[in-house]
């Protein structure tokens, strides 16, 4: 019999619908930003420092939030439903989003960048042409473009699975009192934080284990990553200690930004070594903060948290295919780049929420979106 499902946790769906409304807003302005898009307008230096400061923290905090799911899933859940429930939630949208949300995405980014001058419907034959930023040219997008993340919080969660459910288990206990007793004392949970260094500083980025495309960051920190968020769920006392010293992450964090802040976004070897441990280091110390802060003072709930909660992976979702959809057109009005953004914001976030109310509404849409099928809203 599976154990009584555990009580739900306020402060990470808080966490969990802002960090994906900084992910709306970030790419929002990815057209203005220094490195190439889908989609690109003229370079803005001001658009370039902010969207560079929230890759520190953005989705790597998203993958931390991620992991307590996974600690609370597997406390209640037998390892096959866990999976079954995870094929549905993100299995699912991730292949629906790689065949009907990221053609067009592919798509305009070859029409705006010169490599095809047809309609979408000429060009989408060659969408199953090569493997998109794998192969020279290819369009196919197996990860689903901007779905990436799930696709590798699919992958890990289940490449990891072995280690939670040891870890869960009455033999694991005593590892996890041990490394909680350990992460608990003072200071010495930003030691993670140099860890998650190692293989951004040592791996090859030409490598595909090295690669830099998940939003600055390659995969091995990431699985890296989703385990440390695991620990943090799995031992009260650790999650004390961040709360407790948040304001602390908060001054080291802002501390290691400003002396990296020239060498971020003027010009530096992006190879050296320190650079990448005060990089990442100043990275977790504001995953830190926002997880700190998340749980001292995100624990309310209502019928607005209760909606968010639900509308969050949908609205991931449909983001960044309205969003290019949009900006497609803005790009190209003569009016001020601050003008430009307000529009793309506005109007995606409309299309977004316009597009949501009606495909909740919908059975087989709620399935494809990862959404609890005959249930139109979320319990608390």
């Amino acid at each position: 019999m599976e154990k009584t499902k555990p009580q739900r946790r306020y402060d990470l769906d808080w966490m969990r619908v802002l960090l994906i409304l900084s992910v709306f807003l970030y790419h929002s302005g990815r057209v203005f930003h220094k490195w190439d898009w889908h989609v690109k307008d003229v370079i803005s230096p001001g658009f370039a420092l902010v969207l560079g400061f929230m890759e520190m923290w953005m989705l790597p905090a998203i993958f931390i939030v991620s992991a307590a799911s996974i600690w609370y899933g597997l406390g209640y859940q037998k390892p096959g439903r866990f999976i079954w429930r995870k094929v549905l939630r993100i299995l699912v949208p991730l292949v629906f989003g790689i065949f009907i949300l990221s053609p067009h995405q592919v798509y305009l980014e070859r029409f705006t960048h010169g490599q095809f001058s047809g309609s979408f419907f000429q060009w989408f034959p060659h969408y199953f042409e090569g493997l998109y930023g794998l192969e020279e040219g290819g369009n196919f997008a197996f990860h689903g473009m901007h779905l990436w993340y799930l696709m590798l919080l699919f992958l890990f969660t289940l490449l990891l699975l072995p280690l939670f459910l040891l870890l869960r288990s009455k033999e694991g206990r005593p590892i996890v009192r041990g490394i909680g007793s350990f992460l608990k004392i003072p200071g010495m949970i930003y030691l993670l934080g140099l860890l998650l260094a190692v293989p951004m500083a040592y791996i090859n980025p030409e490598s595909v284990l090295g690669l830099r495309d998940f939003a600055g960051w390659n995969m091995v920190y990431y699985i890296i990553l989703l385990f440390f968020g695991f620990l943090i769920f799995a031992d009260e006392r650790i999650q004390q200690a961040i709360i407790k010293q948040r304001f602390v992450s908060l001054i080291v964090a802002i501390a290691l930004y400003v002396t990296l802040n020239r060498g971020i976004f003027i010009k530096t070897e992006p190879t050296l070594l320190g650079w990448w441990f005060q990089y990442t280091v100043s990275s977790w110390c504001f995953i830190l903060t926002i997880l700190g802060l998340g749980m001292k003072y995100l624990s309310g709930t209502g019928r607005f948290l209760r909606y968010t909660t639900e509308a969050v992976l949908p609205f991931y979702m449909l983001h960044q295919p309205i969003i290019l959809l949009i900006a497609f057109w803005v790009v190209q009005l003569q009016i001020p780049i601050l003008v430009k953004y307000l529009i793309i914001v506005i109007l995606s976030f409309a299309g977004i929420m316009l597009l949501y109310e009606g495909l909740r509404r919908v059975g087989v849409l709620r399935f494809l979106f990862g959404m609890k099928v005959g249930r139109r809203r979320a319990r608390s």
